[in-house]
């Protein structure tokens, strides 16, 4: 596989999470949306720590709208 699919698809997946949070998206799968780039794409996040990376950085985005939230 070319090098840079797992780090690219890494930032396509999260985009794609972010994405679908921003237009409303009440329950977002992040596994089941790499199945889903993985489907288009073979090889996209190759490794544990490029899913952990996407986690984390969906998480944060997750608690910054949190904390901008009013109270």
């Amino acid at each position: 596989m070319p090098d840079g699919t797992g780090r690219s698809g890494t930032y396509i997946l999260i985009d794609m999470v972010l994405n679908r949070m921003a237009k409303g998206g009440k329950e977002i799968d992040i596994a089941a949306t790499l199945e889903h780039v993985r489907d288009q794409r073979p090889g996209m996040v190759r490794t544990k720590d490029q899913f952990e990376f996407a986690l984390t950085a969906v998480a944060e985005e997750v608690n910054a709208i949190l904390k901008a939230l009013p109270q």
